[in-house]
């Protein structure tokens, strides 16, 4: 069990010792006291899907100008607030969505569709590095399969190596995309831990002293990959497979604890399981070969005590993941989503608030901010991952998620998936326990 207790416990017995010795302390020394034992912060944010040509958008509808306007708005509070979070994750799909014929999503270079895509990352990019400047916030983003220039669920780079990336403007800019507000190479935290794959969007950082964060590029697992880049869907996917456990063993040799972030999560698609489609997000590559699935959770079971927060999107929902052992019998890592801020699941638009603890790095807690397509405001509608799952005081989200039933979990996830905008159309239980060979 992920359970650590003796840390607050020490806090706890320190406070009351100071206490009895000093009945007359001061409100600094509270205020200080206070820091101490209070979690720190980061945000997950995930798909946006801006329509940058749009003023408003209602269910149904990616993000028009009219929601992204009040979701800055609400942003810059939160990031320049008591706690100031330490980092915000961004865990993919930046524009709005863009028409497919037969499934097939490729935007033909000089169309229309590929210039009005082109505009709204543009748009995004800009605005997610103007929202992070001013407070200095470190901002990582990893890719999400509507980023790509070619089209959806392309590869990163496209024939002649651009990525969205390559359309920043970084005149007098210091630090780059995908890691804004951090140092190039690793000294001071944050810092470049592994840096950024040129083409295939995926690298390592140093967030903050003991913590790493590494990037997957999870599309490139997907199972409609399509190639723009010159190299096989095998091909990168072993390599970035490689790429995670000589990252992962890196930072169990020093002590680091590790965030796993992507976009899109292994496992179910809940969604396909209820509607008749193919049912797994990665794809069941290679071949032969363990498939990328079970590597990944092989990974999870080994590196168990490294390994202390996985955060994904895509789904659009506000839903997790348990990730069992090779043997069925227990649960190795748990993963949780970021909503998105798109409506266009007939979600409510949502975003993340999450609680680590200072010393293990263990994900303890989450709020998730929510609002409404069309709204004025963003407003303060919000709630909390701890009370809707009935955990424990001192009880981390690994804690909680993996001492209760499917069924338990599948029902309190239930009360949040749309983000609070009343039962899905179909059933997302399918979705939760991700096993070998599934």
């Amino acid at each position: 069990m992920k359970n650590y207790t003796f840390f607050l416990a020490s806090i706890f017995l320190c406070l009351l010792v100071l206490s009895c010795n000093n009945k007359k302390t001061n409100e600094t020394e509270l205020e200080a006291i206070e820091t101490v034992i209070s979690d720190p912060v980061f945000v997950h944010l995930s798909d946006v899907h801006l329509n940058s040509f749009a003023d408003t958008c209602t269910y149904g509808q990616d993000t028009g100008q009219d929601l992204w306007s009040i979701t800055k708005n609400k942003l810059t509070s939160v990031l320049s607030t008591e706690p100031i979070p330490k980092f915000v994750v961004y865990t993919g799909d930046l524009p709005a969505h863009y028409s497919c014929q037969d499934h097939v999503c490729f935007l033909k270079p000089n169309s229309p569709e590929r210039a009005t895509h082109v505009q709204n990352l543009k748009v995004i990019l800009d605005d997610m590095r103007s929202l992070v400047e001013d407070n200095n916030i470190p901002f990582f983003y990893m890719p999400g399969n509507n980023d790509a220039i070619g089209g959806d669920y392309y590869s990163f780079a496209d024939a002649k190596g651009n990525t969205p990336l390559s359309l920043v403007d970084t005149t007098g800019v210091t630090d780059l995309y995908p890691a804004l507000n951090t140092a190039a190479n690793c000294g001071s935290p944050p810092c470049i831990q592994s840096s950024p794959h040129p083409t295939m969007g995926y690298y390592s950082v140093q967030a903050i002293t003991g913590l790493r964060i590494i990037a997957m590029n999870s599309i490139i697992l997907g199972r409609k990959y399509h190639s723009l880049d010159g190299v096989s869907q095998v091909d990168a996917g072993n390599a970035q497979m490689t790429w995670i456990g000589n990252e992962l063993e890196a930072a169990k040799l020093v002590g680091d604890k590790v965030f796993l972030t992507m976009h899109i999560p292994p496992g179910e698609d809940a969604y396909g399981v209820t509607h008749g489609d193919q049912t797994n997000m990665w794809a069941h590559l290679p071949n032969p070969g363990p498939e990328w699935q079970d590597q990944f959770l092989t990974l999870c079971e080994k590196y168990q005590s490294t390994i202390t927060g996985i955060l994904y999107g895509h789904t659009h929902m506000d839903e997790l993941r348990r990730f069992y052992t090779a043997d069925g019998n227990s649960i190795s890592e748990v993963a949780i989503s970021a909503p998105g801020i798109t409506p266009q699941h007939y979600n409510n638009p949502g975003f993340k608030i999450v609680s680590f603890d200072a010393t293990s790095f263990e994900l303890t807690d989450f709020t998730t901010q929510y609002s409404t397509p069309q709204a004025e405001t963003w407003g303060n509608k919000s709630y909390q991952f701890s009370e809707i799952f009935g955990c424990g005081e001192d009880a981390t989200i690994y804690d909680c998620l993996s001492s209760r039933s499917l069924t338990e979990v599948a029902d309190s996830m239930d009360i949040i998936y749309t983000v609070m905008n009343g039962d899905t159309t179909y059933n997302p239980k399918s979705g939760i326990d991700v096993r070998f060979g599934q």
